[in-house]
């Protein structure tokens, strides 16, 4: 039989009737918290369809969320609770996991309500979450931006929303948004590698981009004239220097994509 540990979620505050305990946690906040502890030991779509068994228990003691699983799992879990609680930021975890942390820290900041992460492993719980601590997730900033991609389409289509898919070798599979027009006007690119002038946002922290349209086609040549590229940057160098505000001129060049 397998070893198991565990891993509790104790949240403790008050309520109008005295102290939190397991008769005053109503069953969607016992919904809430399974699914955040879910989230917060399996953060990725991959994670949670490969997951071992858990199964769950709530216990007095304020409201001692307890979440029962294999030991090597308890053990790997317990060790990255120990480093958020020792330097007391979020900054190492998955974006998602770093969410549900966040999300926990400002309940406790708008309800007082305290929460504690432990495990079987220690005595003392990994991780406190309390009005005077600052788990606060990093904030992802999005800016407008315009690149290009190179790729093989892979699929192309929908009936309501119209898009194709990308397959590159920087950013992976990628969804673009598209009209119904530049999918049918041309040859038929499915299947082919392509280029594609898009815009949309893109995470200054991660580089994840997001919100992808497409402004138009680049036909994929992999050969070029070396001596004729320098040749043109020669040239456009003199008159790129006379060119005050240039991060005005190239968006007015692109269309204004990125205004």
């Amino acid at each position: 039989m397998e070893n198991l540990g565990h891993i509790s979620v104790k949240i403790s505050g008050r309520t109008p009737e005295g102290k939190l305990n397991p008769k005053e946690f109503d069953i969607s906040e016992i919904k809430e918290i399974i699914s955040d502890f879910e989230t917060l030991l399996f953060p990725t779509k991959a994670d949670k369809e490969n997951r071992p068994k858990i199964t769950y228990e709530i216990k007095e003691g304020s409201v001692n969320n307890v979440f029962f699983l294999p030991l090597a799992n308890a053990i790997m879990f317990a060790a990255l609770m120990d480093v958020v609680g020792k330097e007391g930021n979020i900054d190492l975890l998955d974006r998602k996991q770093a969410a549900i942390i966040d999300k926990w820290q400002k309940k406790s900041y708008s309800s007082g309500r305290q929460y504690e992460i432990g495990s079987s492993v220690s005595k003392a719980p990994h991780v406190k979450i309390t009005r005077d601590t600052q788990y606060i997730s990093p904030q992802n900033e999005w800016v407008e931006t315009s690149l290009y991609l190179y790729g093989k389409i892979y699929e192309e289509g929908g009936r309501k929303d119209v898009n194709l898919h990308i397959l590159t070798d920087r950013y992976g599979a990628l969804t673009v948004d598209a009209t119904e027009e530049q999918l049918t006007t041309g040859d038929n690119k499915l299947f082919k590698i392509y280029g594609l002038w898009v815009k949309g946002k893109q995470n200054t922290k991660s580089g994840e981009l997001k919100d992808l349209k497409l402004i138009e086609f680049i036909p994929y040549q992999p050969d070029y004239d070396k001596l004729s590229l320098q040749r043109l940057i020669k040239k456009s160098s003199k008159n790129w220097n006379k060119i005050k505000n240039k991060d005005k001129w190239l968006s007015d060049l692109r269309g204004g994509v990125n205004g």
